[in-house]
């Protein structure tokens, strides 16, 4: 009777070592977890991923989608599909607008360049792919995450629960920090009128 109990006694307590072997080896990796590299990793496409619409995510492709804003938008904008997409979008230099009307966007037509890149884009997955709102509204939305991964980062830093200063973030739209004139690599806007991306034209030059 002896040797049973015993028994017992050994086999719970090589249980509950066990259980709490297994429950410091979690808090040990969760201690080792770098939130910005586990979010960033979550959320933020890598250059050179696929996008549905075959332009593989990079920001040489800044003046292509810079340049749809000025050849495309003024015909997208008549199709319902432009607002519904872009309107359901922040802007990510100033979030508390859209995509679809930024704070810096006036009647002359003034923006930034990060907003004209989402905007060009947009324009080109209605005018010249018909995709569906849907559809568009997740190519931008895509193509945002990538040029302005901060942001995004910082945003969601923010929804659980962690302060993004503390990684030198911040969800302050780079419109209200007084970067407009800063490269979109950079955590600008991009610039108001020229765009403003010095790494493009080294990758070009």
């Amino acid at each position: 009777m002896g040797s049973k109990v015993n028994g017992r006694r050994a086999a719970r307590a090589a249980w509950a070592a066990g259980t709490l072997l297994v429950c410091v080896g979690i808090l040990a990796a969760g201690a080792g977890d770098n939130p910005l590299e586990t979010i960033t990793s979550e959320i933020v496409p890598a250059a050179g991923t696929a996008t549905e619409y075959g332009i593989p995510l990079s920001l040489e492709s800044l003046p292509l989608f810079v340049g749809w804003w000025y050849s495309l938008v003024p015909a997208a904008e008549a199709d319902p599909r432009y607002a519904a997409a872009l309107s359901a979008l922040v802007a990510p230099c100033c979030d508390d607008n859209t995509a679809f009307h930024c704070c810096c966007e006036t009647e002359a037509g003034q923006a930034c360049n990060i907003i004209r890149s989402g905007k060009g884009l947009a324009a080109h997955l209605i005018l010249d792919l018909d995709f569906t709102a849907d559809q568009v509204r997740e190519g931008v939305l895509q193509w945002f995450r990538f040029a302005r991964w901060d942001y995004y980062v910082a945003a969601e830093m923010v929804a659980r629960g962690i302060d993004p200063a503390a990684y030198d973030l911040t969800t302050q739209g780079s419109c209200y920090r007084g970067l407009c004139s800063t490269p979109i690599s950079q955590g600008g806007c991009g610039g108001m009128q020229e765009l403003v991306e010095p790494s493009i034209g080294a990758s070009q030059g």
